[in-house]
């Protein structure tokens, strides 16, 4: 693990940059050399390129192996202290690091815990949307029918679940696959932020996921981000839409049991997105796919 120096205390004068190279997809902390001081407590919050990293609120802050990538990355610290005059907020000085050696994937705008998150769902099988924000095709648990992403639908729809245990085939391109529950988790993880339709180029409603949830915007601002849309769902019995712009939903490659399985699901809320035990739907339901490798 790598160490950068130079750190000024939160609240000194100075507020020089600091220029640091380090290899790309390595832990890398910036280091605390002189702490903040108050008669009261110090709180520290970390920045990402002026963005809160969140849970970064320690004196130092490591760059996680997953997000040490990019040029000209800036970091700095804020101290935040209750004084008898109001609140004092001192800002360290920007360490700024370009990332060496690392090329991002094609297809891919964010890297959480390693893996590369398609930046749209597929269309047809094996083949990605052409845009992040647009209704893409409906798939049930391991079947090869697209189901269009309009009305009226089209095929017929098949109201028998498909009682596998795993996907006995890969509706994504080569060398991607579906996630698994826990890797959906590990993106939840990561923060998300609701974006209602056009209000961050996107034509559609749904949700930004990644480091940089906050500050992404459609279509050439997507670094540290990736879009999922709100596209609904075709529910079981006469595989009608449901829910279009208000909720998305797409499956993990996590069976539960022969009629039932995870995936995720978005909401404007935020609370219906976490993939958890409770986010488990019939396999006979028709969600949209995302992959990941």
């Amino acid at each position: 693990m790598l160490t950068a120096a130079g750190l000024l205390a939160a609240g000194n004068s100075a507020k020089a940059q600091v220029v640091i190279q380090a290899p790309a997809g390595q832990a890398y902390t910036i280091a605390n050399n002189v702490s903040a001081s108050a008669v009261t407590e110090v709180k520290y919050q970390w920045y990402r390129n002026n963005n809160p990293i969140s849970g970064a609120t320690k004196e130092s802050y490591t760059v996680p192996a997953a997000q040490a990538y990019g040029d000209n990355v800036a970091f700095y610290r804020m101290a935040t202290a209750q004084e008898c005059a109001g609140v004092a907020e001192k800002k360290s000085n920007v360490i700024t690091i370009t990332f060496t050696g690392y090329i991002m994937p094609t297809g891919c705008t964010l890297v959480v815990g390693g893996l590369c998150w398609a930046s749209a769902h597929i269309d047809n099988l094996q083949t990605f949307a052409t845009r992040p924000d647009m209704y893409t095709k409906f798939y049930q648990w391991n079947r090869q029918t697209a189901y269009s992403a309009s009305d009226p639908l089209t095929p017929e729809w098949n109201d028998t679940a498909d009682t596998s245990q795993t996907w006995t085939f890969n509706p994504c391109p080569l060398n991607w696959r579906l996630p698994s529950q826990a890797e959906y988790l590990t993106l939840h993880n990561s923060g998300s932020t609701w974006a209602a339709a056009g209000t961050r180029g996107n034509a559609i409603a749904g949700r930004f996921y990644g480091y940089n949830h906050t500050q992404c915007q459609l279509p050439n601002q997507m670094e540290g981000c990736v879009f999922f849309p709100a596209s609904g769902y075709r529910a079981n019995g006469a595989g009608v839409i449901t829910d279009r712009g208000v909720s998305g939903y797409s499956w993990s490659d996590t069976n539960i049991n022969s009629t039932t399985a995870y995936y995720l699901g978005i909401g404007q809320s935020g609370g219906n997105d976490n993939p958890s035990a409770a986010n488990a739907n019939g396999k006979k339901y028709a969600f949209p796919l995302r992959c990941v490798r």
